[in-house]
């Protein structure tokens, strides 16, 4: 997002420390995996700080090693799954042939309802079919937009019971097509959908957004890293039980990647 600038170490240790607070608080249990040392030769080609990306997971003892839709990244999806191996939990490899191809960013998914958001720019839909498959969801709702995944621009908002109790969304970077999907969806779960500007998104080719619709949604809580332009979007969701923590990822930004992409579930 910003070439050639280098992290301010200090700060990003600090930001990184106060989401792991945020999360433990929120009374659940982290899983530090350490920094594969193999993957930093003198070019290294790879994100795998957005730890997001190599993998999903159905919560429920079930991981999905992906298949990037960068070819240059799928080393970190071999890596992931050996950092995986010791958790002991089932593991479904997606092949890795040609037109298959899915990033953890691209989707969300929603446990308790068993509700998959897949995006398209880095997915195939092979690959988005292949992760509803493997992870046995209920219904998978296509979302095409803009950003390069779904996590740029469009968040769920879980209740303290997992339910969805409403949904957050660029919608002028996605089709119309999907955008009319989202509003089906939301209309037949009569969930409200809070529309934000491009600026609480990635941005523009001008203009890098804020990252805030890239949230990590936890039963009863979002965690994000910024404000919406529009304060009355957490009035109302204050006002529905769910708790906002606001968790500046700066230095992570830099790269791209925000809360969601340096998080992901076990």
């Amino acid at each position: 997002m910003v070439e050639g600038a280098i992290p301010d170490m200090g700060l990003l240790h600090k930001e990184r420390q106060d989401l792991i607070s945020s999360v433990t608080n929120a009374g659940h249990k982290i899983t530090e995996l350490d920094f594969p040392a193999d993957l930093d030769g003198n070019e290294p080609k790879h994100d795998f700080v957005f730890i997001r990306d190599p993998f999903i997971s159905d919560q429920n003892g079930t991981l999905v090693i992906l298949r990037a839709g960068e070819p240059q990244r799928r080393i970190e999806n071999k890596v992931v799954k050996r950092c995986l191996e010791p958790l002991e939990m089932r593991m479904v490899e997606m092949p890795d042939q040609s037109g298959l191809s899915a990033d953890g960013g691209e989707f969300y998914f929603c446990a308790r309802e068993g509700i998959l958001f897949s995006g398209m720019q880095r997915n195939t839909i092979e690959g988005a079919n292949f992760v509803a498959d493997a992870m046995n969801v209920n219904e998978m709702v296509i979302l095409e937009g803009k950003g390069y995944h779904l996590d740029t621009f469009f968040t769920p908002v879980i209740n303290k019971d997992g339910n969805i109790s409403a949904l957050v969304a660029c919608t002028e970077v996605m089709t119309n097509e999907s955008k009319t999907k989202l509003y089906q969806f939301a209309d037949g779960k009569d969930i409200p959908i809070f529309e934000i500007p491009s600026n609480d998104a990635i941005g523009t080719e001008k203009r890098i957004g804020t990252f805030a619709a890239n949230a990590l949604p936890l039963p009863g809580i979002l965690i994000r890293p910024n404000h919406f332009s529009d304060p009355s979007i957490d009035e109302r969701l204050a006002d529905m039980g769910i708790n906002i923590v606001i968790n500046p990822t700066s230095q992570f930004q830099l790269s791209g990647g925000s809360v969601h992409c340096i998080t992901n579930e076990l």
